[in-house]
């Protein structure tokens, strides 16, 4: 229970922050290394489940201890990039030239949009893990047995409104360090932006569990 908890704060910091257009800036740092200390938290909760993957390897566990090193990778690159560029929290800690540099910027940018896709197949590879702690935490379980189809019709909903936020948010070009300062999704109101980035990952979170179904049937 606390670990589901731990996984909603989580994410919730995480859209948080690419939520920064919308806030000012010193709470985007502050909601930033909150979100650093959610981190640490949550990989020392689960820290006996990471040490069990290593016990014994399948093509499986491999694939999500990649994706939990990339997820790590991405957030230490999102925080030091951060660090170096800060106004408000860590100013004056790095040089003029380091903090203006347009590289550390996008790469700022960059990182945490991967870790929006990662994200999206964490959560895959952990689908019916999370979907029925989750239900738990919010006592959905004996609503969702009894209209179990209205929960798959929203899930494939919300993945579908996932692509246009995929788009809308121009994701790839973003992760690509592309030169952009705002796109369709930044000119929508707050709560929209909030949704295209819930059903992005969605999206990918679907995809990636009708995948593990196909190629990792038999679990592992």
């Amino acid at each position: 229970m606390k670990s589901i908890l731990l996984d909603v704060i989580l994410f919730a910091l995480f859209t948080a922050e690419l939520c920064f257009h919308f806030m000012p800036k010193i709470l985007h740092e502050i909601f930033g290394v909150a979100l650093a200390a959610v981190i640490l938290l949550h990989i020392f909760v689960n820290r006996r489940r990471l040490a069990m993957m290593k016990k014994k390897l399948t093509p499986r566990r491999i694939v999500l201890a990649t994706v939990d090193l990339a997820l790590i990778i991405c957030a230490e690159v999102t925080l030091i990039t951060g660090i170096c560029i800060s106004n408000y929290i860590f100013s004056g800690i790095m040089s003029l030239e380091i903090h203006n540099s347009v590289l550390i910027h996008q790469i700022h940018v960059a990182a945490p949009y991967a870790m929006m896709i990662l994200i999206g197949v964490h959560f895959g590879l952990n689908w019916y893990e999370f979907l029925y702690q989750f239900l738990n935490l919010f006592g959905l379980t004996d609503i969702y047995q009894r209209h179990k189809i209205l929960f798959v019709a929203e899930a494939f909903i919300l993945s579908a409104i996932g692509i246009v936020g995929l788009f809308f948010n121009q994701v790839g070009d973003r992760i690509l360090m592309k030169h952009i300062f705002a796109t369709p999704a930044t000119d929508l109101p707050a709560p929209v932006f909030i949704l295209l980035i819930f059903s992005g990952v969605e999206f990918v979170a679907l995809v990636t569990f009708l995948l593990d179904k196909k190629f990792f049937a038999k679990g592992g």
